[in-house]
């Protein structure tokens, strides 16, 4: 894999804590940025399925938008 060096700047204060974090985790700093920006997108790309998804379901439904807002509504309801 080709390797692209960037330059970023970050508050000193975050550079402490992850250098902090890094070090904990037998790391360099570098390996910590690139372990976030994939656990960013993955969780980005997961979150992007999930909204698809709900969107099949609410067309195969033919619920309407203020539909689904009331069957959330009644669940937070009945649940707290």
């Amino acid at each position: 894999m080709k390797a692209q060096t960037l330059n970023i700047s970050l508050p000193s204060t975050l550079v402490t804590i992850m250098d902090q974090v890094a070090k904990k985790q037998f790391a360099s700093r570098s390996d910590l940025i690139r372990s976030a920006i994939v656990s960013y997108i993955k969780r980005q790309e997961i979150w992007a399925d999930i909204f698809a998804q709900g969107s099949q379901a609410v067309k195969k439904s033919k619920l309407k938008e203020q539909d689904v807002e009331h069957i959330i509504d009644d669940y937070r309801k009945n649940t707290s």
